[in-house]
């Protein structure tokens, strides 16, 4: 998984532990995109991890006060946060939001029309998806991965069947797909496998040998 934990699981734990730099509450640089495709530059204030996915909390440029949107008034939004990477060093990178539709709600009662993290962008685009466990507080958050292609087909690839979707996703680049299931081919692995899948389809190297794609952060 992306920095050994889902991003904003890190985030979580690193907050508790005094070390995250962006959390909930913070106004951090961003922007939207609104319903006719106009990208507005401003702020955005974090919300918790389903917040972010039920609404954003927006300041336009000069604008004291925050006007909060909702998925169905834009098309998507992102932020720049501040993290730490693995070898503990601070790293900026940009967290994309895309309205998508959902079978279940992030929160009990809330919308399935929500704004959906945008982990991996090519060939094929990932996203990852979190909805809350409110009688696990030790787990307070499961996520799902959703994958759409080049052609605009957007699905749900689900633990129980992760082995037959992801080999079907992946059945072009061999190297890949015959690895499914093992170490470091599961579930929790998706954004890297996506993000090499996406590496092999520019790079167009022999698809019987297995290449690890760089992070861009």
């Amino acid at each position: 998984m992306r920095m050994t934990q889902k991003f904003w699981l890190l985030i979580l734990v690193l907050f508790v532990a005094g070390n995250a730099y962006a959390k909930k509450g913070d106004k951090v640089p961003g922007y939207i995109i609104d319903n006719d495709g106009e990208k507005i530059e401003g702020t955005v204030q974090i919300g918790s991890i389903t917040d972010n996915e039920v609404k954003v909390q927006f300041y336009h440029p000069g604008a004291s006060k925050k006007k909060i949107y909702k998925p169905n008034q834009l098309q998507g939004y992102g932020f720049e946060t501040e993290e730490i990477d693995e070898i503990g060093r601070k790293s900026k990178r940009w967290v994309h939001f895309e309205k998508q539709k959902v079978d279940y709600p992030p929160k009990p009662f809330g919308p399935t029309t929500v704004f959906m993290e945008k982990e991996e962008e090519g060939e094929l685009t990932l996203y990852c998806y979190y909805i809350e466990v409110r009688n696990n507080p030790k787990k307070p958050y499961k996520y799902h991965y959703y994958v759409k292609d080049n052609d605009g087909n957007f699905s749900k690839v689900t633990r129980d069947k992760f082995g037959k979707d992801a080999r079907s996703i992946f059945k072009d680049y061999t190297a890949l797909s015959k690895r499914i299931g093992s170490k470091k081919f599961e579930y929790r692995n998706l954004d890297r496998m996506v993000r090499d899948y996406n590496y092999w389809t520019v790079a167009k190297h022999d698809a019987n040998e297995y290449k690890v794609a760089m992070k861009n952060y």
